[in-house]
């Protein structure tokens, strides 16, 4: 092992200790064959004071005792407990002339216990932090805040509000009975599922409705759900005909329509877009599709279902479900198709998000006006009371 003071100082051992800003060597396994190959210099403490030492040939040779540009002694702790040549030590001198290492110390092949010995002072460096700077009482608000969109079901109307200020931006008119929002990942088109048998595309850029898709009378949009590419949507028709309409978002048509659940409601994608699951608060099960082929891969027996969040990686869903009271959040293995475990939440557990360190859940409990928090590193639930009226539907991470 090689152990460097500067840029040219070398001790090969076979151990190196660290110790609060000390570099500790000890227990050397040294060759004594090789001083008068050693090209560089060490400091040992000699008579209660540093010395730079070197070796000629193969003895070792007091350099300087004075400060140079390279050596400054004062920055050399001579009083060191743990030194072989603590404070009140009698050495005078070193014994120059034998290899076996100061005031016999020895540097024999494989010695054992402590070895010579060298302790730098505590060293902190400086690193370029830049300084916390409190932020203002008052943020200022700039057109980096993110905006909201909500749909006014009773209105007709999808609101565009903006965070900061909070304030309503602009109304947008829409189809009646609108229900779901979502927003392709480019960011520029917003899709609102409107129960009256239509789909409504709003440009982000001019808030205004570019394109309505009407449906036939059968499908009444409600779940939604835009693909990772953007190349496709999902809609559910929330009624005893329970259906997936698959939109080609380029030509801004039905393509396909998949039969599942009745009264299906909620849609979602695995971060992959590999799968579409589909909830119903009605419903016996969850249906599973597979997006490649189209296809029905499995149904979960979980019933009265609303919402599933997914972590990260796809491995694990939570699903939400009233069949038990309070309310609970089941969790699955998504290789695997089985339950895991579950967790108690409120009464009607609805909407569910995922915080994006994959350790909480959020969970809007729309039947007591509560939302429950679970750490899923720890496996806790709270679960708080909003109070008044409220009762929670919708949920989103503002970023």
């Amino acid at each position: 092992m090689t152990f460097r003071l500067s840029g040219s100082t070398k001790f090969m051992c076979a151990g190196i200790a660290l110790s609060l800003g000390w570099f500790v060597l000890e227990s050397c396994d040294c060759d004594e064959s090789k001083e008068d190959q050693f090209p560089g210099f060490w400091v040992a403490c000699i008579g209660n004071k540093p010395a730079l030492m070197s070796y000629s040939g193969n003895n070792p040779t007091i350099v300087s005792t004075d400060p140079s540009p390279n050596f400054s002694p004062k920055a050399w702790d001579c009083s060191h407990p743990n030194s072989p040549h603590y404070q009140n030590s009698q050495a005078s001198a070193f014994p120059i002339g034998t290899p076996s290492g100061p005031n016999g110390y020895a540097r024999k092949p494989h010695a054992t216990g402590s070895g010579t010995a060298a302790y730098l002072p505590q060293q902190l460096r400086v690193l370029p932090f830049v300084p916390r700077v409190p932020p203002p009482a008052t943020p200022g608000c700039d057109s980096t805040f993110p905006d909201v969109l909500q749909t006014v079901h009773t209105q007709a109307l999808v609101t565009r509000i903006s965070t900061c200020p909070f304030k309503i931006k602009v109304s947008i008119p829409v189809v009646t009975r609108p229900l779901q929002v979502a927003i392709t990942p480019d960011g520029s088109t917003a899709l609102v599922t409107s129960f009256d048998n239509a789909v409504n595309f709003i440009d982000l850029a001019t808030n205004k409705v570019t394109y309505t898709l009407m449906t036939d009378p059968s499908i009444n949009p409600h779940g939604l759900a835009i693909s990772p590419d953007g190349t496709h949507a999902y809609i559910s028709s929330f009624n005893t005909n329970g259906v997936i309409a698959v939109i080609d978002l380029g030509s801004r048509q039905i393509t396909t329509t998949l039969p599942t659940i009745s009264y299906a409601q909620g849609l979602t994608l695995t971060p992959d877009g590999s799968q579409v699951w589909v909830t119903s608060p009605y419903g016996a099960s969850v249906d599973i599709f597979d997006t490649l082929t189209n296809t029905r891969v499995t149904g979960l027996n979980i019933s009265q279902t609303s919402d599933v969040a997914f972590n990260s990686t796809g491995t694990r869903a939570y699903v939400t479900t009233s069949a038990t009271i309070p309310g609970s959040v089941v969790v699955v293995d998504t290789s695997t198709y089985q339950t895991i475990t579950s967790y108690t939440v409120g009464l009607d557990p609805v909407d569910i998000q995922m915080s994006y360190a994959d350790q909480f859940l959020v969970v809007n409990n729309n039947g007591e006006g509560s939302i429950s928090v679970i750490d899923l590193m720890k496996g806790a639930v709270v679960t708080t009371q909003l109070g008044g009226n409220s009762l929670p539907s919708g949920i989103a991470f503002v970023h």
